[in-house]
Formats: C-alpha cells, structure tokens, sequence
C-alpha cells in the first residue's frame, strides 16, 4: 500500500505537465510523512545494525586468519567496520520495506540505479583530486609505499569500499536526509544534523581533538548533500564517496588504517589542535577540488548524462 501511495502521489504531481521523479531529498515532503515515521526508522535501524556488525565481525576474522593473518591485526578491524557498513544496505532494505516503500526510494526514486552515473561520478572526483596526490608526492608528503600488497588487496577493496560507501549514502544523504528535509523544510538546514551524524561514524577521537579530521569530514559531508540536492538522486554523491575513500585507503592511508598502502608513512600522524590557518588551507583545497569536479563533471553534464538529454530528439 505504502508504495501505491508513492507512486500514484508522483504520477498526480506530475499530470498533464511531463511527470518527472521525486529528488530524493524531497520524497518524505511530497509524501506528508511526519518525522515521526523516519525517527522510528532511524531507531529501528540503530538497534538493527549490532547483530548485523557482530556477524560482520566473526566473517572478517574467519576469512582474515584463514588467509594467515596474525590475531588482531588493525587490516581485521578495517574490514570488519567495512563489511559491518557495507551491511547496512541490507538492515536499510528491511527498515525501508516495512515502511511501505522500496530501498530504490532512497536512492532514486521511481528511477533504476544508474551505475554508469556512479562510474562517471567515481573518475571525475579521482581526476579533479589527482593535482592535490601530484602536489603531495612533489613535496615529498607521498611516497612509495608497499604497492605490491595494496595491488594484491586492490580487488576486494573496491567491491568493500564501493558497499560502504553506497550504504553510507543511502542513510545519511538518502534515509537522513528525507527525515531532516522534512523537519526543516530545506535542503540546507537539512544538511547540518546529516553531517554532524556523518562525522560520529566516522570519527573516533575526542571531541577537543583531531580537528583537522573533523574538519575534513564536515567539509566532505555538506559537500555530497549539496552535490545530492543539485542531482536529485545519489549516484554521484556514491561515486564521489566511493572515490574518496579509495584514495584515502590505496594512497594516503596512515599505518593505524591497517591496510598496506602505496602512501609511504611509517608511523601515524598525530592529531594537530585547531588552527585557523590549517583550517583555512584545508577549505581551499577541497574548495580546488570541488571546482574541478563541478567543471569537468557537472558544468559539462558529463555525470548527471545531460549530453544524452540534449542529444535526444523531440
């Protein structure tokens, strides 16, 4: 019944004048949901998401000491956090299902997933970032690591790191953001709880430290909500995530992430206090890099396919 609703609510606002699907940000809004209805989600999805993280666990250390790995390993905790968020998917499929609606409401709704726009969205983001890797072997901040195991890994962390950062997206920019569109009413504002949310399962530090990583996930946060608002649906802000996170991992991983990376650092980087200026520096380089992702993704269309629209005939 619930996605009856949904679809025949879309299809009358879209009568006589081209239907056209929902953003995903809009969906609680156009359906009147109440922000009862995602918090009663968003509860059931807490409570949910520890069996689903404990069975993570026990899968990754399995497969982990099987491969020899050593008991404790920081590689087994990585993945294990990986796998228990690229599980989420499922534990959202099952919160979404019993409200009425389908995991593609989230997503793109009344649409089919576009990974194509994913893909597209995945190499604009690593070919606007690559003048800051440039910058950074240059300096002397990157240098050659232990390639060979991270190539050896390479194929497991892009199916692990492509589910995580799907599964973020539909909760944070996809289910989060409906609830919090509706108890604003703006995408802007809407964007703010989502981040703080964002920097909690991401961050683990104590709130008087680390700002620099704090800072970098808010930035990146309010980033992807503004970039999901622009397109409507979530594949972009996936691929960008996606991206995102396979840069961290394969180029500048530092030894506490647990995984072999080409990036060189032998030891782990300490958490620096607040400075206005890091802060500053910090805000023009991703600033740089968003520019270039709106440039040569989104100004030309080449992410959100514009040049196929314009290209079909009337």
């Amino acid at each position: 019944m619930g996605e009856q609703r949904t679809e025949g609510f879309m299809r009358q606002q879209g009568k006589d004048r081209g239907w056209r699907p929902v953003p995903v940000h809009q969906v609680g809004v156009h359906l009147r949901l109440s922000f009862w209805h995602y918090l009663a989600g968003m509860l059931a999805l807490g409570l949910l998401v520890f069996p689903v993280a404990w069975v993570a666990g026990g899968v990754s250390e399995t497969i982990s000491l099987s491969l020899g790995w050593a008991a404790g390993d920081p590689a087994i905790r990585r993945i294990t956090n990986l796998l228990a968020l690229a599980a989420i998917i499922l534990v959202l499929g099952v919160v979404v299902n019993m409200q009425g609606r389908s995991l593609m409401s989230v997503v793109a709704p009344e649409q089919h997933l576009d990974l194509g726009m994913m893909a597209r969205s995945a190499g604009t983001y690593a070919l606007a970032f690559t003048p800051i890797v440039i910058m950074a072997v240059m300096s002397g901040q990157l240098s050659l690591g232990d390639w060979k195991v991270a190539l050896a890994l390479l194929p497991m962390m892009l199916v692990i790191v492509a589910l995580q950062a799907t599964a973020e997206e539909m909760v944070c920019r996809g289910y989060l953001a409906q609830g919090f569109q509706v108890l604003f009413g703006h995408a802007a504002l809407a964007a703010l709880p989502v981040a703080l949310i964002f920097l909690a399962l991401h961050d683990t530090g104590g709130w008087d430290v680390g700002w620099d990583r704090k800072t970098n996930i808010l930035m990146i946060s309010l980033a992807l909500s503004w970039l999901t608002a622009q397109s409507g649906r979530l594949e972009p802000a996936m691929g960008v995530h996606f991206a995102h996170n396979l840069i961290v991992f394969t180029l500048a991983a530092r030894p506490d992430y647990g995984l072999p990376a080409v990036s060189g650092f032998q030891e782990d980087l300490p958490d620096r206090e607040f400075s206005i200026n890091a802060l500053l520096a910090q805000t023009l380089v991703y600033g740089a890099v968003c520019a270039n992702y709106w440039f040569i993704g989104l100004r030309t269309g080449f992410v959100e396919g514009r040049w196929r629209e314009r290209e079909r005939p009337e």
